[in-house]
């Protein structure tokens, strides 16, 4: 089963946190299952921000995979599937770039990529915007090398599902608001 990672709430080790005394019982973990009411918070059900969750990193492992021998048609055909109509469009015009193309010829090029780590960035109720940490593992004619990186995955509800609107550096990627609404009716 796919999880969210989640940054653990920080405290200062000068002093600044709180700890419970001694004698006091540790504070019970919640989760919203356990917490009756606590999904309803949420502008939508855990059951698809999980599946969102794992749509991002689906396609962010295979956004970030591929090689030099594989034609751009195969590349999109990994895609295709997660991929809304607009945003595939877009990376059929970039995986058939001839200077890109050449380059990774040259170089004997390939990388895979494995996801790291996820976390929300902004959640309504028909998109989520996912972080997604990346690591390519990336070998050449010349030698072997590993690169992380960040991506921000828009996901959206299409008709019965969910498809990929959006990718971009996670630096420079949608960072919420209504954009992705625009396939809700």
């Amino acid at each position: 089963m796919h999880r969210l990672h989640t940054a653990p709430a920080r405290t200062s080790a000068a002093g600044g946190g709180h700890r419970p005394a001694p004698s006091s019982p540790a504070p019970e973990r919640t989760t919203a299952a356990a917490t009756p009411g606590l999904a309803a918070l949420l502008p939508a059900s855990p059951a698809w921000i999980e599946a969102a969750a794992g749509l991002a990193a689906r396609f962010a492992a295979a956004y970030a995979t591929y090689s030099y021998h594989q034609p751009p048609a195969a590349y999109l055909a990994r895609l295709r599937p997660m991929t809304a109509t607009p945003l595939y469009g877009t990376l059929a015009q970039a995986a058939d770039t001839p200077g890109i193309l050449a380059w990774r010829d040259r170089g004997h090029l390939t990388a895979a990529g494995t996801v790291t780590g996820e976390r929300i960035r902004d959640l309504t109720s028909t998109s989520v915007i996912i972080t997604v940490q990346v690591r390519q593992v990336i070998t050449t004619a010349s030698g072997r090398s590993e690169a992380p990186d960040d991506l921000a995955v828009t996901v959206v509800r299409a008709g019965g599902g969910q498809v990929v609107w959006d990718v971009e550096p996670a630096d420079a990627g949608n960072t919420g608001g209504s954009a992705a609404d625009a396939l809700s009716p």
